[in-house]
Formats: C-alpha cells, sequence, structure tokens
C-alpha cells in the first residue's frame, strides 16, 4: 500500500542543511545557507509584490487557437513592449522573453495562436516540442542596459477554455478520511457515512518516459508519455470508483518523489529540481522547459481521466499541489532557498495545475498545503507567512480559486489530549492551528483580504490530521477518543472550516516517532480492529453523537460541550 510517512513529530522535525556546488553562500539568523543571489532574488521578489505599477495588463483570455492580452501602458514615454513569460523563467531575471510583443498603442489588446513551438534557445528536450501558452504570464516591461524592467505586475489567464462541464461534488457532510487505499475495510465509507476523501497520488510510481507493456499512452505538447496501467486502475480508478458510489468528495494530492524512489529514473531526474539534494518528497523542476512539459503532461492525463461527465474511471473534485509546502526540505524541497523565491516557485505550480484542470472541470479548486505551523516553525518556514505570500501573489497577478488543504495536528504529535495544546492559543499570530484553536484560521479565511476576489470564502478542508493513542491500553485509546470528540465539536461548529480528513485511516509504521494515528489498529498486524475513535467518528453528526461523545466530558475535564469554541472578537 501507498501511504504517506510522517518522519517525527512535527514541531521536533529537524532543520536539514543542503550541499549545492553554487558558491557565494550567506547564512541568515543562522539559518540554512542561501546564496548571494537567492537573496537578491528573494528581496527583488518582496519589492515587486510591494510595488503599485501603473501600467496593467487588463484581461488574458485564452481560446481553443488563441490568447489575447489586453492592457494599458502609462508613460513617461512610449518605450515600452508586452513579453510573455512561460514558468521556467522569471519575470525578475528576463533575458530573453519566450515572446515580445511591442504594441501600436497605449491601450492595446493582440492575438497571438496558443500553441508554439519552443525555441531551441529555451533547450526543449526534442524538436518539434509544442508550448501551450495557458500557462503563461504577461507583463508590460521596458528594456535598458540592465535587461528588462516590468511596468507592470505579470498577469495569468482569466479566461480558460472549457472543454468538459462535470457535475461539482458537493460536500454531504464534514466528514472525511485521508490517504485512501485499497483494503477489506471499503465499508467504512458507508458504516462512517464519509462525505470526503483524499488520495494520494505520486505520479512518480506511474509515470514513464518509454514505452512499455501495459502503459498507457498521452499525448501532451506533441510528445507522448507512459502511464502504468495496471497501478493507476488499482490505486486510483479503483477508490475514486468506490468513492463516487457514495458521492464522496475526492481531492488527489499531487506528489513527486526523488528521482532516487521513482520508477523510471530518467523521468525522475527531469522532475527533480537541480539543487535538491535531500528530503521525502519534491516538488517538479520548474527551471526547464522539458521538465515543465512533464509535470504538465502528467497532470493533463490526471485531469483528463478523472474529470469527465461520465465519471468512467471516477472523480477528482479538488488538487492538492504537494504536500505541506512549510516544511519545505522534508516535503516540497527544491534546495535551499529563501522564503519568498519559495512561495514564487510553488505558485508556478499551482498556476499549472490549475490552468490544466480547469479546462476539464470549471468548478475545480486547487488547493495550497501547510502544515499546523503558524509562527513556530515545525519545519523550514512559517506556515502563516508562506499562505499570506502566496495570497499576495496570486492576488498580484489575477487571482484565482484556490483553497486550503491544512493539516490541524495536535502540537506535539503523540498526545491526544488535544484541548491542552500550549502552543495553540487564541491570537492571530498563535504559534500553531491546531483542532484546539481552529477559531484562528476560521477567522483568517473570512477576512476580505484573504477571500477570493476579496469576497468569495475559500475552501478549507482539514485534509490531513488525526490523534494519536500512544498505546493500546484502555486508557490511551479513551484519550484518543476523547480528542476525536473534542476535535469533532470545534469543526462541525465553525462555518469556515469545510471538511476534516482523518489521517490515518489505519495504524501505520510511517508515522513519525511511533504514531498510532489510525481510526483502526495496524491492517496487518491487528486485523484492522476499530479503535474507540472510530465508534466516536461514525457517531459525528448522527442522532447517537451526544451519547457517544458525552462520556468522554470528564475525561477533557469539562462539564458540558457549550463554551468550548471561542468567538471571532475574542482572537486578536
Amino acid at each position: 500500500m501507498v501511504m504517506k510517512m510522517k518522519l517525527a513529530a512535527l514541531l521536533s522535525l529537524p532543520l536539514l542543511l543542503f550541499s549545492c556546488d553554487k558558491h557565494g553562500y550567506v547564512p541568515e539568523d543562522n539559518g540554512p545557507h542561501y546564496t548571494v543571489e537567492d537573496l537578491e532574488f528573494d528581496s527583488a521578489l518582496q519589492a515587486y509584490m510591494d510595488t503599485s505599477y501603473g501600467s496593467e495588463i487588463t484581461d488574458v483570455t485564452v481560446t481553443e487557437n488563441t490568447v489575447r492580452v489586453s492592457g494599458t501602458y502609462k508613460g513617461p514615454g512610449t518605450d515600452f513592449s508586452v513579453v510573455e513569460i512561460p514558468p521556467f523563467m522569471d519575470l525578475l531575471r528576463l533575458e530573453s522573453p519566450l515572446t515580445e510583443i511591442s504594441p501600436e498603442t497605449e491601450t492595446f489588446t493582440f492575438e497571438v495562436v496558443r500553441y508554439a513551438l519552443i525555441p531551441e534557445s529555451a533547450k526543449a528536450s526534442q524538436d518539434g516540442e509544442v508550448y501551450d501558452r495557458l500557462l503563461s504570464k504577461w507583463a508590460i516591461v521596458s528594456k535598458g542596459e540592465g535587461g528588462y524592467e516590468p511596468l507592470s505586475a505579470a498577469r495569468y489567464a482569466d479566461v480558460i477554455p472549457v472543454l468538459r462541464h462535470p457535475e461539482p461534488v458537493p460536500l454531504r457532510n464534514k466528514k472525511g478520511i485521508g490517504g485512501i487505499v485499497p483494503n477489506n475495510f471499503i465499508s467504512d465509507f458507508d458504516d462512517l457515512d464519509l462525505g470526503s476523501a483524499t488520495l494520494n497520488m505520486f505520479v512518480t510510481q506511474f509515470t514513464y518516459l518509454s514505452e512499455g507493456p501495459g502503459r498507457i499512452a498521452h499525448e501532451y505538447g506533441g510528445r507522448t508519455y507512459w502511464f502504468d496501467e495496471a497501478f493507476v486502475k488499482e490505486n486510483l480508478d479503483n477508490m475514486l470508483l468506490e468513492a463516487g458510489k457514495r458521492n464522496m468528495a475526492v481531492a488527489a494530492i499531487l506528489l513527486v518523489q526523488p528521482a532516487s524512489s521513482s520508477v523510471d529514473k530518467e523521468l525522475g531526474e527531469l522532475l527533480m529540481p537541480d539543487e535538491c539534494t535531500s528530503g521525502t518528497l519534491t516538488m517538479p523542476d520548474m527551471t526547464k522547459p522539458e521538465s515543465v512539459q512533464c509535470f504538465a503532461a502528467i497532470t493533463d492525463f490526471l485531469a483528463e481521466r478523472y474529470c469527465r461527465e461520465n465519471q468512467e474511471y471516477g472523480r477528482v473534485s479538488k488538487w492538492i499541489v504537494m504536500n505541506e509546502v512549510d516544511i519545505a526540505d522534508t516535503w516540497a524541497n527544491i534546495g535551499t532557498r529563501p522564503e519568498t523565491v519559495h512561495v514564487d516557485y510553488y505558485v508556478k505550480v499551482l498556476r499549472l495545475v490549475h490552468n490544466i484542470v480547469s479546462q476539464y472541470d470549471s468548478n475545480t479548486e486547487v488547493m495550497v498545503s501547510t502544515s499546523h505551523s503558524w509562527t513556530l516553525s515545525s519545519g523550514t518556514f512559517l506556515g502563516k507567512n508562506i499562505i499570506g505570500k502566496i495570497n499576495r501573489m496570486t492576488v498580484k497577478e489575477g487571482d484565482f480559486f484556490w483553497g486550503l488543504a491544512f493539516h490541524s495536528y495536535p502540537g506535539n504529535l503523540l498526545d491526544p489530549k488535544v484541548w491542552s495544546c500550549p502552543y495553540s492559543t487564541f491570537s492571530m499570530d498563535t504559534q500553531s492551528i491546531t483542532f484546539r484553536n481552529l477559531e484562528v484560521l476560521n477567522k483568517w479565511i473570512y477576512q476580505p483580504e484573504n477571500m477570493y476576489k476579496g469576497t468569495v470564502k475559500r475552501s478549507v478542508w482539514l485534509s490531513e490530521a488525526g490523534l494519536n493513542s500512544p498505546s493500546y491500553s484502555d486508557e490511551d485509546l479513551i484519550l484518543q477518543a476523547a480528542g476525536t470528540a473534542y476535535s469533532w465539536k470545534k469543526v462541525a461548529a465553525l462555518d469556515g472550516i469545510d471538511s476534516w480528513q482523518w489521517h490515518n485511516w489505519f495504524d501505520n509504521v510511517g508515522d513519525g516517532s511511533g504514531a498510532l494515528l489510525g481510526l483502526r489498529k495496524y491492517g496487518d498486524t491487528a486485523s484492522g480492529e476499530a479503535k474507540p475513535a472510530w465508534y466516536v467518528f461514525k457517531a459525528a453528526g448522527t442522532s447517537s453523537e451526544d451519547e457517544v461523545f458525552d462520556k468522554y466530558l470528564p475525561v477533557i475535564g469539562i462539564g458540558s460541550w457549550e463554551g468550548i469554541v471561542v468567538p471571532p472578537v475574542e482572537i486578536i
């Protein structure tokens, strides 16, 4: 079975340092060593986000065969041009744009063909490879001796052509399960009345660059990519079809492993960022055309397969992009990069997935994955900073509908007494956001500056969150069950929290420091026996909730469930 691993309790994860062959490293606050180049780029990105430009790209509309770009230039002078920036280029380090247009008027609209050959200068992996400008952003610039200077913020596609119209999958309730895998307890989908699930898609476990027996061909950008049919059917189709029978909403989690863990080492090398030397998971390489094309092809294959009106292979309604990007050294590695550089890189991946998937499902939503870290680092960066910068950058370059896949584990992964977590206070600057203080996240998501176009709430899925039973003793199993009841009361009461996908379905040796996070015991050594927490989760949201839950009030040390939810006015 393919399951996600936890290396250690989240708050005690070590900060991994990397060795790279670049020179000029500079330590920052006794932390990682960044190159001078990266520190300069980080500062430039922050200045870019802070700058209010006079000129503006007002609209980018992509059709079946064209891209139409509109904008307004506001002087001085008339020396300006519009450049196209594909994901493998950077606006602030632009040397040779993919396309450069010189409009004849200060208010302009022009069209280019949607598909273009990748120029030889961009080092495409093979002749005749075609790039889809759906993935590009556009900006107004001036060119001087120092290179291109932005006169406007860049803008991604505002309008994306829709190829299909699958029905949206509404959430039936807030109960879900994380990391669904084939097993003998699919009946839990019914017994627990689950309304949602997440499904890990380790793309490096089923994708190949070459033809082989039992592989599905998929053409993208003038090249054919190959996918392991048996793996896809057993691990992806099978689970999505089972979920579809119950009208469960499923979020696919797109994950990339290092080359050493990939079934096709050549593909693994292509997807692995050059400067990544460690980590359990990486982001896809977004610096080379052939790498971007490969990840785009994988995304296109999955969206084309799982966003169909007839749900032939099952349905994916949301796409979680990578895992815990704030713990970058372990779960989203691109090498040792400063925070804003890391965010800029991740936003490129987000945009790529969003723009491709939106062609097949106009109701889709991509989701940002972070740990429970807020202002206390549990790895590389602070969660609040990462999410805040993602928000600012996506608004800067044309807002799109993304949500949060938040991991609200207890501050101490091993302690199920989440009601007493010392890291989780009722402050907007709390160290961690856990089940104890979900009210902070609930308030954050409703603040206008954090909403889609300032008015629409973004989705929040607690896409990976569960509680430990320190052992199988009666006392420890009761503590896990009590924490489950307490956590559900919080989730159920907060309108900003849309769903909770319990992690893990079964106890799993990959969950850090020996944590027993399952609703069921080990499937292989304990026959998957249901724990008391399983029965609490089953009762959640049903007529038997009070009867089952109330027995745990003395364990928590309270007389009733009233008053456990803190009102927004008390969160400062």
